[in-house]
């Protein structure tokens, strides 16, 4: 609940400020036309409370899959993120614009003028260079984001990596895991999406299929409808699965008892021991906690790799599923292998911009002997959108062998 209202009350404020900022930018200022402004005005109005009523009423009412709403909820959301970085653009062109202002200045004050000052010319041209530096953010944007979300969102691919663990006992060299990761099912990741994904990991027959977190997006009206499409998922040593944020902000007692109804065995602050080909036995620990968000949601404990491994040998090594890759800082010494979820790998990741924002975004890291591996998930949030940010499906081979990881 409060993720829907705080993406509602983004959504609202985002429209109110932006849009009449890029019509204003894009339209021609005339003192002459007190009609055509009151009619923007209305307009805008409308368009702020129609954007409204999509997101909040949309997505609350839309079936599992999104349905007809699909397009519309994703509409707004596009709209958005397109119209913020109008709105950055026209910022920057305006501020290009009056730095020119201000050269004009200065060289007229080396040129000791009595009166400085800036003429319409001047002016007119400030307006247009806005004018023109927001009209092609739009025309580059537009094609870029749709795109991004007709194409690249459901470009699935398939990650695959051998990892080393020290003190992985023989007959388990070779096991496999796929991570899966940031689900998100419900509008955007419904029946046809995740069809098409189960059908990949059936095809990679791995050991373990490990699920990190924000399998749900937010809606409990999909929690059935989604459980039921991941009825299908299947490996000798069963489905595995932990909790992130929006499972938090969906219901986690919902969604745990939805994947335990379906087989999947749900690991809150616990933990059980892997053997050969997936079964149970000694050997290798796969343990899983809480999400960080829980406490401040209020509706968990967060994560605790002490109480995950209580009773378990310390000499057992240990792989991780938490679904916030920031954990890893904290846990890194006890544990050999950490998959995690929750960053999308920037999701909209132009010129590399998520790197310099996020510690964690995607792909492999290490600290010491231990190996952090963060997934860019499968499904999005907010704007169904992905730039150069594939979804994956991730493949794990596990060695004991003491050899490079690459």
């Amino acid at each position: 609940m409060a993720s829907s209202v705080f993406i509602s009350l983004v959504t609202t404020s985002t429209l109110a400020l932006t849009f009449p900022t890029v019509v204003r930018a894009l339209r021609p200022r005339s003192s002459t036309e007190p009609l055509q402004r009151r009619s923007l005005r209305r307009a805008t109005v409308v368009v702020v409370m129609a954007a409204l009523a999509i997101e909040v009423y949309g997505r609350t009412i839309a079936p599992f899959g999104g349905g007809p709403l699909r397009v519309l909820i994703g509409g707004v959301r596009t709209a958005v993120l397109m119209l913020w970085g109008s709105l950055l653009v026209v910022v920057a062109a305006e501020t290009l614009g009056r730095l020119l202002e201000a050269v004009v200045r200065w060289r007229s004050s080396l040129r000791r003028a009595s009166t400085i000052e800036i003429g319409p010319a001047q002016e007119s041209r400030r307006l247009l260079l806005t004018q023109a530096t927001t009209a092609t953010a739009l025309a580059v944007g537009a094609p870029v984001f749709l795109r991004g979300g007709l194409w690249s969102r459901t470009d699935l691919q398939v990650e695959t990596l051998e990892v080393t663990i020290p003190g992985l006992p023989t007959e388990l060299e070779g096991i496999t895991l796929i991570q899966l990761s940031d689900l998100h099912l419900g509008v955007f990741t419904g029946p046809r999406e995740i069809g098409a994904v189960l059908d990949r990991v059936a095809q990679l027959r791995g050991d373990l299929v490990v699920i990190t977190g924000d399998i749900l997006d937010q809606n409990p009206r999909h929690i059935p409808e989604a459980m039921r499409s991941l009825a299908g998922l299947r490996a000798r040593g069963g489905v595995h699965a932990i909790l992130g944020n929006h499972d938090h902000y969906t219901g986690p007692t919902l969604v745990a008892q939805g994947l335990r109804a379906v087989g999947i065995r749900t690991h809150i602050n616990g933990s059980m021991a892997i053997g050969a080909n997936g079964a149970r036995g000694r050997g290798l620990i796969l343990a899983g906690v809480d999400d960080v968000m829980a406490p401040r949601i209020g509706s968990g404990v967060g994560p605790d790799l002490g109480a995950a491994l209580r009773g378990r040998d310390p000499d057992d090594p240990v792989v991780l599923l938490a679904h916030n890759p920031t954990v890893f800082d904290d846990m890194a010494h006890r544990v050999a292998l950490q998959l995690s979820g929750h960053t999308h790998g920037g999701q909209i990741n132009t010129l590399g911009v998520a790197g310099s924002l996020l510690r964690y975004v995607a792909g492999r890291y290490r600290r010491g002997a231990a190996t952090l591996f963060v997934s860019r998930g499968i499904g999005t949030t907010g704007p169904p959108v992905r730039l150069n940010a594939p979804p994956e499906i991730v493949r794990i081979a596990l060695t004991g062998r003491a050899k490079s990881d690459g």
